[in-house]
């Protein structure tokens, strides 16, 4: 029975079995966002790489051991991957009116600076696209909003590769219905596992390669 509350209890088990005591509500932890489109030689896109900054407090219960000692930045990234994969990275990218598949996460790497951890990685599509003529959306959200994404206001998205200066993107921010406030405020650590939650408090990168603008 313990075992179970605790699976219910902690919605961000795709990294580790954590459960923080005391949060109240949504979300328990702030990752900061940047992203980076790599382009393939025939200038589609071919990949997504994501730089993910944690917050102090998170960082501090992801990295701590059973005997209260750091976990190895390695072991921990390995997990991470592991677990992610399961949850498509937290991607979700859409081009010509349907989800793109996305392959396996390579380029894994995990290092703390000021106290915070940053874990970087990137997912290769399964399938380049073409975004010359349609565009490209994509978001980074956990879907129980047990963790809030958000892309850093200085320099949120990049492009890397041929073409990519003729890349343009923008970011439409998240408006959540009424509905989805109250019940995010209203989430504690009680509450069932809502699944659709964080999708509602996701950015949204709108994103074209090419001439046709």
């Amino acid at each position: 029975m313990l075992q179970k509350a605790c699976v219910r209890l902690c919605v961000a088990a795709w990294m580790v079995a954590i459960c923080l005591p005391t949060a109240s509500a949504h979300p328990h932890a702030w990752i900061d966002v940047k992203t980076t489109i790599i382009l393939s030689n025939a200038g589609m896109v071919s990949a997504v790489r994501e730089d993910w900054s944690f917050d102090r407090d998170y960082t501090s219960v992801l990295l701590r051991g059973p005997n209260g000692q750091r976990k190895p930045l390695t072991e921990f990234t390995q997990t991470a991957m592991h677990n992610l994969a399961q949850y498509s990275y937290f991607l979700e990218l859409h081009a010509g009116g349907a989800r793109l598949s996305l392959g396996q996460a390579s380029d894994g790497d995990s290092k703390i600076t000021n106290d915070s951890l940053e874990m970087h990685f990137t997912v290769s599509l399964a399938r380049p696209v073409d975004i010359s003529r349609s565009e490209m959306t994509l978001s980074v959200y956990d879907p129980t909003y047990y963790i809030d994404f958000e892309h850093v206001k200085s320099h949120p998205l990049s492009f890397e590769g041929p073409g990519a200066e003729a890349c343009v993107a923008r970011i439409t921010p998240a408006h959540p219905p009424a509905e989805a406030l109250s019940q995010a405020k209203a989430m504690d650590r009680n509450a069932a596992i809502n699944t659709s939650l964080g999708k509602m408090f996701a950015e949204t990168l709108s994103i074209r390669c090419g001439l046709a603008h």
